[in-house]
């Protein structure tokens, strides 16, 4: 009797005005860390900002209150920093997540479609500016990043952009991707991968798209070329010295 009480509790309080949002997708396992409480995710759970969502061999896909939809894969992690939304005020809603670790889906809702600008989504190593559409962010244990652009349902593909502190990349074609290393470095070039929505997951980490791994080998190669200098590859010895033939001594004596 006093489980029962104590998990009617939980989803009383999932479900509180304080909810942005709620879980419409749920197996396996998912664990909600609340403050100092640890929630574990259930279907029509509420969710509430700086929630901190994780998973383990299971997915929690999340629709917010603008249609924002989230769906956190297997051993990922995502954070909620920021949610605000008045479906009556426009353009006034706020909206920011943080995928620590992982593969996490995006997909756009009411606060990017009426101002994009007010939509942060963050790794460890990148920010994603959403031009309203849907993408992939998967997260290594070092914050290395991949970000793939995804069709939208009704077939049609809009355009993210990749930033670091060295620069940014658009992408603007289906399954198009990028590579971030670290905050510090640019994102490589834009590579089309060939694959398709299920294979994007977690195995993305062990085994990166070999196109997104040729893209990071031509640019390394042309950095190494564009660093090069030739002028330490002479033998300082190998001097010409003018000699005069009719001279009884040459310079070198």
């Amino acid at each position: 009797m006093l489980r029962v009480l104590i998990l009617l509790l939980l989803l009383f309080s999932t479900n509180s005005f304080a909810a942005i949002g709620k879980i419409t997708e749920e197996k396996g396992l998912g664990e909600i860390q609340r403050q100092k409480s640890k929630i574990d995710a259930v279907l029509n759970g509420g969710i509430e900002s700086m929630d901190n969502i994780s998973t383990g061999n299971g997915v929690v896909g999340i629709t917010f209150e603008d249609d924002t939809k989230v769906r956190v894969t297997e051993h990922s992690k995502l954070t909620i920093d920021d949610f605000v939304y008045d479906p009556k005020s426009k353009g006034a809603g706020k909206l920011g997540l943080k995928v620590a670790l992982g593969t996490v889906r995006y997909a756009s809702g009411n606060i990017a479609h009426e101002n994009n600008k007010n939509v942060a989504i963050n790794t460890p190593t990148a920010t994603v500016a959403v031009r309203g559409t849907a993408f992939t962010m998967t997260v290594d244990e070092i914050g290395q990043s991949l970000v793939i652009l995804l069709p939208n349902p009704d077939g049609s593909v809009g355009s993210i952009e990749v930033l670091t502190a060295a620069g940014v990349v658009q992408l603007n074609k289906p399954f198009q991707a990028t590579f971030t290393t670290n905050a510090e470095t640019k994102p490589s070039k834009p590579a089309i991968l060939n694959l398709n929505e299920s294979m994007i997951d977690n195995m993305l980490i062990v085994k990166p798209p070999k196109e997104i791994l040729q893209k990071i080998v031509e640019e390394t190669r042309i950095t190494k070329d564009a660093l090069a200098f030739s002028d330490l590859d002479k033998n300082a010895l190998d001097i010409k010295v003018w000699v005069d033939p009719y001279a009884k001594y040459n310079e070198l004596d």
